[in-house]
């Protein structure tokens, strides 16, 4: 049963805005400078879609440390917040167009999948499911002899190249990926980041230009938007966000731009003469500009020229709205200006200044936790600098307008703010007050733009903002810090915490004193028999209870991965038990046997299915992962080898629990939508599931 969110949408006028860039150069109007109505949008959207969807290994057997060894197809559909408790489905089956036959014997109340054992993959599978007892379908789904060809579903990638500036190695890496609706059919597209180079720092010149493009799942390209010679390639700098900003029930995409970024219907934006003006240092031999310190990393930064906020419509790729960036800062010449940012930014060359976030916070209030309704639309967040001052600036979309809401900038605060930043930020309700705080490393921004807290525990890797702590009262924050000097004796004094998200206050820790840089960590309930989550990190000194005393590990085991190496960077819903996997380098592993296969590796889709081993050099991440598809588990997204296509992956393990589609939790939607802002991080709900 498809419920229809009616949206009553006028053409839009494109007016321009105001605001001034450090170089006080205006920022363009939308669009390139006219005023022309965008094209009407979709004036119905389908909300309450089950996403139903069919996983199937045709290899299940191939590899026992790689394969799934899970025979059928599992055939599985979202469990609604709007569902009674007590709902009951029953699912039918055709083949071939032939009679329909129902496949459960009682009615399905535990869970919202069912595994189809005796399904013939060479013939056209339909399947329907209704509500148990009724006539009336609520999902269906076709599967087709050429889906079941393998695990995955693929999506090949637009073979044509920039218009603007080709990548030196002639093609791009199939890194971040985001997901949304952007044309309101009810099923979520992608937004995929393409870059001419995999890692966080081109580390020197490199040629090309960062696409964003729009895909639907069965492969159809939408649109492209080019970032242009002037957003310099990079996790650090090529943030964006796709989220519904407006509240029209369609996702809106936001991102840096600058002069030279090009929008899907082609308009670019231009300096005052209408050219492109390419800012790139070119210098091989690159310094500081006032220190004059030998760094070739500067080639390709771009320090000068005007840089922006764009918002485009997920559905086309237009523009609808722009403002410019957190500014540089500095007056003068070249020396002049590099001298104010090394006394203020830390640096005169670009490490410290151009490191950008971007992402999405309800400040007026977050959706209805009970029937997940909007009480408010989201700011868009706006982040700049690490390590010494930083800033984040929240704004609201008012039509074709960004209007700001509130800047926060550490010279204005107590020093001990300073450089609290990790290489990411989360956004939760911290305090449970209804609305939105950011966390931005281990300083907590107020919904209102204020102070909220600060543990003085420095820089970080590795933050995480969940449920974490079955019995206590609200959020938990786990996260691990890299300055020995700082986390030690500013802050909390150790190396890797578990922080109470509502005033920054200890609650478990391990790793006393200087510890070094402790880059990473990890929370999940692995340990069916252990109570709580667990948590450990790159000390490696064993695995701890979230709410156990400090420095009192409840295993020295931990989780290990390829070549037997302790696995820290994602956890994941994918087995349909309780506890939660561990997944890092295309990899699954269960802490402990999963009890319908035996094993601890559950499926490896490099080793196994084909796909890459994951992006951003040793990092190994997904392109995404989260609940996007089926039931509550979580699907995967991968690159292929060659990086001309994308792997689409949903666990074909059945399960007994359900759960309503993970996105519907707030702190949960929250984390998958802003999970490859800078490092990516893992996602976390904001209430409890374990096996205790």
């Amino acid at each position: 049963m498809k419920r229809l969110f009616t949206s009553f949408l006028g053409a839009v006028c494109l007016f321009a805005l105001s605001a001034c860039s450090d170089e006080e150069t205006p920022a363009p109007q939308p669009g390139g400078g006219d005023t022309e109505e965008l094209p009407a949008l979709p004036s119905e959207v389908v909300k309450d879609g089950r996403a139903m969807w069919v996983s199937y290994d045709p290899t299940p057997d191939a590899d026992a440390n790689s394969t799934t060894f899970i025979h059928g197809a599992l055939v599985s559909w979202r469990l609604l917040q709007s569902d009674p408790s007590n709902v009951a489905f029953d699912i039918y089956k055709s083949v071939d167009g032939g009679q329909e036959v129902k496949l459960n014997g009682e009615a399905l109340l535990n869970s919202t999948c069912f595994l189809d054992e005796n399904i013939d993959a060479t013939k056209a599978n339909h399947y329907r499911v209704t509500l148990s007892g009724n006539t009336e379908t609520i999902c269906e789904c076709d599967f087709t002899p050429e889906m079941a060809q393998t695990y995955y579903r693929k999506i090949t990638l637009n073979a044509n190249p920039s218009t603007i500036e080709l990548p030196e190695s002639g093609s791009y890496v199939a890194d971040d990926i985001q997901v949304g609706e952007l044309d309101g059919d009810g099923e979520m597209e992608i937004v995929i980041k393409r870059e001419p180079y995999d890692g966080a720092n081109q580390g020197g010149w490199h040629s090309g230009t960062t696409l964003l493009e729009a895909y639907k799942l069965d492969g159809t390209f939408l649109w492209r938007i080019d970032l242009g010679v002037n957003i310099r390639s990079g996790s650090h700098y090529t943030s964006y966000i796709l989220y519904d900003f407006d509240g029209d029930g369609l996702c809106e995409i936001a991102f840096r731009s600058a002069e030279g970024t090009q929008f899907a219907d082609g308009k670019m934006i231009t300096g005052e003469d209408g050219k492109v003006h390419d800012y790139r240092i070119r210098d091989l031999n690159g310094a500081g500009w006032a220190s004059g310190a030998k760094l070739p990393t500067t080639c390709g930064l771009i320090f000068e020229g005007p840089e922006y906020i764009s918002i485009c419509r997920g559905y086309d790729g237009r523009e609808i709205a722009r403002t410019d960036n957190i500014p540089r800062g500095g007056e003068g010449s070249k020396v002049e200006r590099a001298e104010y940012w090394g006394d203020y930014w830390g640096d005169d060359y670009g490490n410290r200044m151009d490191r950008f976030f971007i992402g999405a916070a309800y400040l007026d209030g977050i959706p209805d936790p009970t029937t997940g309704a909007r009480t408010s639309n989201p700011s868009l967040i706006v982040t700049r600098g690490v390590y010494k001052n930083w800033q984040v600036w929240a704004f609201d979309l008012k039509g074709s307008e960004l209007e700001n809401r509130w800047k926060f900038d550490t010279k204005d605060h107590d020093e001990k703010w300073l450089a609290m930043c990790s290489h990411a930020f989360r956004v939760a309700d911290l305090d449970n007050d209804g609305k939105d705080e950011v966390l931005y490393g281990q300083a907590a921004i107020d919904d209102n733009g204020n102070e909220l807290w600060c543990t003085g525990n420095g820089h970080g890797d590795c933050l995480h903002v969940g449920k974490f702590i079955k019995d206590r009262d609200g959020l938990q924050i786990v996260a691990s810090f890299e300055e020995e000097n700082t986390y030690s004796v500013q802050g909390l004094g150790y190396g890797c915490q578990v922080i109470d998200a509502r005033d920054g206050s200890l609650i478990s820790a391990h790793g006393a004193g200087k510890r070094g840089d402790v880059g990473r960590c990890i929370v999940a309930d692995v340990d069916p028999d252990s109570p709580n989550m667990e948590y450990w990190s790159s000390m490696n000194s064993g695995m701890y209870n979230c709410g156990g005393p400090t420095d009192a590990p409840v295993s020295p085991d931990m989780p290990t991965g390829i070549g037997g190496g302790t696995l820290y960077n994602a956890a994941i819903w994918w087995s349909g038990e309780l506890t939660r996997e561990l997944f890092d380098r295309a990899l699954i592993v269960s802490y402990k046997a999963n009890p319908r296969t035996d094993k601890n590796r559950l499926v490896n889709f490099a080793a196994g299915y084909g796909s890459n081993d994951g992006n951003h050099s040793t990092k190994y991440n997904p392109c995404y992962y989260g609940d996007f598809l089926g039931d509550w588990r979580e699907e995967v997204i991968m690159g292929s080898p060659d990086q001309s296509a994308i792997y689409i992956f949903s666990t074909n393990y059945p399960t007994e629990h359900r759960f309503p589609h993970l996105m519907t939790d707030h702190t949960y939607d929250m984390s998958q939508a802003m999970q490859n802002i800078g490092y990516n991080q893992p996602t976390h709900l904001g209430y409890y599931i374990g096996n205790k």
